[in-house]
């Protein structure tokens, strides 16, 4: 193979990388648009959305609901950045040369009693959502709520689902 071949065959491969690489930047930034999400990556009104059109909330349970989403919002915050600490607390005794059983243990309760504060808050809530509902509603949102509790206690593993068919 000459010089000019091998050029000319090097120039090919080039330019279709810069073309394949300019479709891809026109993909990703032009045709697709993510919906719109918060800091978290979870959409503004998703559960609002899920509320009125899988269980069938009026406008009055939505605003019932928005009021209780924004009271709830700020205390699990809260709650979040109290576990993230303890956590860390707890974490960060693997940098001790020796870190008495004791202590490891208090820290580990530590994360244990903030875990049970923030179950209990989000039971709370999804309680006082639920009573918003309409007896006709109930079915309805606890069937939704189940999908919505599987996605934030994380889906079983795939072995557990093959051994429940």
């Amino acid at each position: 193979m000459n010089a000019v071949t091998k050029n000319r065959s090097l120039v090919s491969i080039i330019v279709f990388l810069l073309i394949t690489n300019i479709v891809m930047l026109i993909f990703f930034l032009v045709l697709n648009k993510p919906v719109q999400r918060n800091q978290h990556g979870r959409d503004q009104n998703g559960m609002s959305e899920i509320l009125q059109r899988e269980v069938g909330f009026t406008k009055d349970q939505l605003n019932n609901y928005q009021s209780l989403r924004k009271e709830q919002l700020d205390s699990v915050h809260i709650l979040f950045d109290e576990l993230r600490k303890s956590k860390m607390d707890f974490y960060n005794l693997l940098y001790a040369s020796q870190a008495p059983d004791s202590i490891i243990n208090n820290r580990a309760n530590a994360i244990a009693e903030k875990q049970k504060a923030l179950d209990m808050h989000m039971f709370n809530h999804f309680k006082m959502v639920r009573n918003i509902c309409t007896p006709d509603q109930l079915q309805k949102f606890d069937t939704t709520i189940k999908k919505v509790l599987i996605r934030m206690t994380g889906r079983p593993g795939h072995d557990h689902d093959q051994k429940n068919k």
